[in-house]
C-alpha cells in the first residue's frame, strides 16, 4: 500500500488531528445548542429584543469559533484528508446554492414558507458528512 493510503488506514489520525477534530466537534456542538436554544427563545418570545440581540451575537461568535477551529484542522491535517474535506465542502456548497436558490423560487411563488429555509442548511450539513464518508471510502 502506498503512503497516501496509509493515512486513511489509521482512522484516528495523528494526535494533532484528534485534538483538532475534538475542538471542531466541541465548538460545533456548542454552536448548535446555542442556535437551537436561541431559536426556541425567539419562537416563544421569552426575552426582550436586547437579550435576543445579545444571544444572536453570542451564537455568531460560537459559529466563528467553529469555523476557525475547522480552519486549523484543515491547515494542520495531511494532504489527503484536506482533499477529502475540500471535495465534501464543494459538494455541500453546491447543494446549498442549488437548494437555496430553488427553495427561494418556491418561497417567491408561495409554494413554500420562508420559515422552513433552514432545511437547506441541514441538507448542506448532511451532504458534507456524506461527502467525507464517500471520500474516505474512495481514497482508502
Amino acid at each position: 500500500m502506498n503512503r497516501i493510503d496509509d493515512s486513511l488506514e489509521r482512522t484516528p489520525g495523528s494526535e494533532r488531528d484528534r485534538r483538532n477534530r475534538r475542538w471542531v466537534t466541541i465548538w460545533s456542538f456548542v454552536w448548535a445548542l446555542s442556535f437551537t436554544g436561541l431559536a426556541l427563545v425567539i419562537k416563544r418570545n421569552w426575552w426582550s429584543s436586547g437579550v435576543v440581540l445579545a444571544g444572536v451575537i453570542g451564537t455568531a461568535l460560537f459559529g466563528l469559533a467553529t469555523v476557525l477551529a475547522y480552519r486549523v484542522f484543515l491547515r494542520e491535517t495531511d494532504e489527503l484528508r484536506r482533499k477529502i474535506e475540500v471535495e465534501a465542502l464543494a459538494l455541500a456548497f453546491g447543494v446549498g446554492v442549488f437548494g437555496g436558490l430553488s427553495y427561494w423560487l418556491l418561497v417567491l411563488s408561495d409554494l413554500a414558507s420562508v420559515k422552513d429555509f433552514a432545511f437547506v442548511f441541514v441538507a448542506m450539513i448532511f451532504t458534507h458528512i456524506g461527502g467525507v464518508l464517500v471520500g474516505c471510502r474512495r481514497y482508502s
